[in-house]
Parts: C-alpha cells; structure tokens; sequence
C-alpha cells in the first residue's frame, strides 16, 4: 500500500500519487459490493465518487483520461479544478477526501490485491487505508486519534489514584498495541470473524485503549480506601487508628481455615472487570443527590416529592397529575404549577443545570456501554427523565 511518506511528497505537489497498477477500472457490480462491505469506513465524499463511477460507468474512463497519468481519476484529479461544472463537484470531493488523508477510500486507486481483501473479507477497509505500519504513518495516527485519546482518559480520570498523566500513558500504549493488532484475523468462526472485519480502525483501538488504561488501574493503582466506619470500629476495639488509611487491594482478607481464608480485597468487589461502570454510577448517585438537595432547599420537601413522582425518579413510583392531586391534596393545576417551577429553576440555576447536564451525558456513557452488561429498565428510565427535564 502507499506510504504516508509518499503521500505527502504529493501532498505537497497538490497531486495524487498512486501505484503503477492501481484497479483504475472497477464494474459497476464490484463498486456495488465495494459499497456494502466498506459502508462503514466511507466518508460521504467518497460515496458520492463511488456512486459517479457506478452512473457513468461505460464512461468515466475516457472522460476523466488525460495523457499524462495511466489511472483516470488520479490524472482527472492532478490537471486541476475542471471547467465543465457537472465535473466541478467531483473534483471537490476528491479534494475533500485527499486532504482528508484518506485518499485510498476510493477503490480505483487501491491495487487489486487491496481491493479484493477488502471485498472477500480479509481485512477491514482501515488496514488499506490508513497506514499503520511505517514510522510516518504511526505518528499521524497518534496525532490523528488524540482527541479519542483525550476523551477515554477523561472518563477515567479521578476514579482511581492514578493521574491524568499516566492514564495518558496507558492510553497512548493502547493506541501503539491498536495499530499492531489491527485487521489480524481471529479464530473465531467465520461468522465472527467477517463481523469483526467491519470495526473501523476507531472502534478497535476504542476499545485496546479501554484494556489497557483498565489493566493499568488493576496493576498500578491497586489501592482501597478504608471507610470512615471501618476507621471507628478499629478505635473502638484497639482504642486507636492506624496511621495508614489505605489498604493493598492485593492484601489477603479472608478469616483463615474458611472458604475465604486466601482472599483478597478484590476478591470480595464484584464484577472487577466492570470497574469502571461501577464507578459511574457512583458519580450518577453523587450528581442526583445534589440536585435533590437544592431542590429541597429551595422548595422543600413536599413539593421535591411531588416532582420526583411525575418523573418518576429517585426510585419514586411514576404517578398521573389525577393520582399526585390526590395523594398531596392539592388541584391538577398545582402539579403541573409545581413541576414547572421547579423545571424552570433547574434551567435558569447555572449550576444545578450543569450537573443534570452531567446526568444525562453520564447516562449516556453508561448505557452505550452495555452491549456487554444486562440493560435494567431504570437505567433507560433515567436517561429519559433526566432528557426530558434537560431538554
């Protein structure tokens, strides 16, 4: 495949520079199946290019030539901005895509081989196009993919003791190991494997990046905070506090000649590979808890109570305006009064706004990454109330 290196040699020139025995010639029926197989790696762009050669496919040879350059859209694309105007548009969105860095989305100028382990499977679409093995190419990629970087580390800053710094670093190890492992087949059925053949370069180092920062926490940050409790029970049965308020998640805790007796911290926590999620719904718990306590500070309790039932949150039965004006003794009217006010200070309250913006972009979070947890009914409840108030 072509070489960061020698596309920006071309760059630079403003022209594309492709191999000598790029396709250059596709039939309408292989840029079909192009298009099905690569749908989830192609910019809008290119789809339309790959739509053009399927329109004017009898055509485009002879009308995009030139005879300075054997493949026809590269040489179309090379001799400048065209004067017909039905060709001013393609052109633009050949440039668009070739600024982009993904020039060799569009098929004609992949060589057979690239095409056709693209279409039969072999690899995703990612692998032809980008390229992950050179040196120039690897620092474009982590220069490219840092804001995926950035936002990964931010979800897990503050949940552990590690810092920012260092969840970078393990981030940025995950992306190295992404770009070795990518488009590697399994051996999984092939079934699974052609699935697994449709993650884009983005979606596969998502997820490294997860494991890895996750690993990291697990084998560096093995610390657990002892509870304020447990702190107590200790003076109350030694009459002092141990001047370490942490404890080694690796420590044995079990009561020894019991089933426990090996036991570590972490063999008592559930679930330690979820660990993450775990902790967003602690930071969920937090952000809730503060926007009740202002809504009763403002309005008091019964009018907070009346609230949390028409949206049914903070494990409050979901209740009709004819059922609250019932229970509270209060008019239809005075729900939906009550209920608006109430609305209306979260909106104009700068903070109280920000934190159930918080919520819902949490929740969001939480449930986008639940393909490999059980969704509970709740959790989509929350989403939704917590939209419907935001909106």
């Amino acid at each position: 495949m072509r070489k960061l290196t020698q596309f920006n040699e071309a760059i630079k020139a403003n022209k594309i520079n492709v191999k000598e025995n790029a396709v250059n010639y596709l039939s309408v029926e292989d840029l079909k199946k192009y298009l099905k197989v690569a749908n989830n790696f192609l910019s809008d762009e290119t789809k339309d290019i790959i739509n053009y050669l399927i329109v004017n496919n009898k055509d485009y040879i002879s009308e995009l030539s030139t005879d300075n350059e054997e493949n026809a859209l590269a040489g179309f694309y090379n001799a400048g901005e065209p004067k017909k105007e039905n060709l001013k548009e393609l052109w633009k969105k050949i440039e668009t895509v070739y600024k982009s860095g993904r020039i060799l989305e569009i098929p004609v100028l992949q060589t057979k081989e690239e095409f056709d382990s693209i279409i039969d499977y072999k690899v995703p679409a990612d692998k032809v196009i980008l390229d992950l093995d050179s040196e120039a190419g690897k620092t474009d990629i982590i220069k490219r993919y840092e804001p995926l970087v950035h936002k990964i580390v931010r979800q897990f800053y503050g949940k552990s003791t590690l810092e920012y710094d260092d969840l970078k670093s393990a981030a940025n190890m995950g992306l190295i190991y992404a770009m070795k492992g990518y488009g590697k087949r399994s051996d999984k059925t092939k079934a699974e494997d052609k699935k697994i053949m449709q993650y884009t370069f983005g979606q596969y180092a998502a997820q490294i990046i997860h494991h890895w920062i996750l690993g990291e926490i697990r084998t560096t940050a093995h610390t657990v905070r002892v509870p304020i409790s447990a702190q107590n029970a200790e003076k109350k049965e030694t009459g002092k506090i141990s001047k370490n308020k942490s404890i080694s998640g690796d420590k044995k805790v079990g009561i020894n000649n019991s089933d426990d007796g090996n036991k570590t911290v972490f063999d008592f926590i559930d679930a330690q590979e979820y660990a993450d999620t775990d902790l967003d719904k602690q930071d969920l718990d937090k952000l809730w808890k503060e926007i009740y306590d202002a809504i009763i500070d403002k309005f008091g309790q019964k009018v907070f109570d009346i609230w949390c039932s028409f949206y049914g949150v903070n494990d409050y039965k979901q209740l009709q305006n004819k059922e609250l004006a019932s229970k509270y003794n209060v008019s239809n009217s005075s729900i939906t009064y009550y209920c608006m006010k109430v609305n209306n200070f979260i909106q104009n309250d700068k903070t109280v706004f920000a934190k159930l913006k918080d919520v819902y972009e949490l929740t969001k979070e939480c449930l986008n990454d639940m393909d490999r947890h059980t969704r509970d009914e709740n959790d989509e409840y929350c989403l939704n109330s917590s939209a419907q108030i935001y909106d």
